[in-house]
């Protein structure tokens, strides 16, 4: 686990709203690429989690791949 990438997919999700869909769009077909070209990194993606929850108070719709992501870093964090 990476603090910096937490905080990294955090600050993204938060200050470019225009990232949010790419988020949430990946976050529920994990693990397939949303886009080939961007990064996967649970970490990056995680700190994205923690900031939709921030903001919407509830949780977003995640495949259940990245689910268990998901529960581990809430785990171990």
């Amino acid at each position: 686990m990476s603090e910096a990438n937490i905080h990294d997919g955090r600050s993204c999700y938060l200050d470019d709203e225009a990232s949010r869909p790419w988020f949430e769009r990946q976050w529920s077909i994990w693990p397939v690429r949303a886009d080939n070209e961007l990064t996967t990194n649970i970490s990056f993606h995680y700190g994205g989690v923690l900031a939709y929850r921030e903001l919407h108070k509830r949780e977003p719709a995640l495949s259940d791949d990245f689910r268990s992501c998901v529960e581990w870093h809430d785990s171990h964090s």
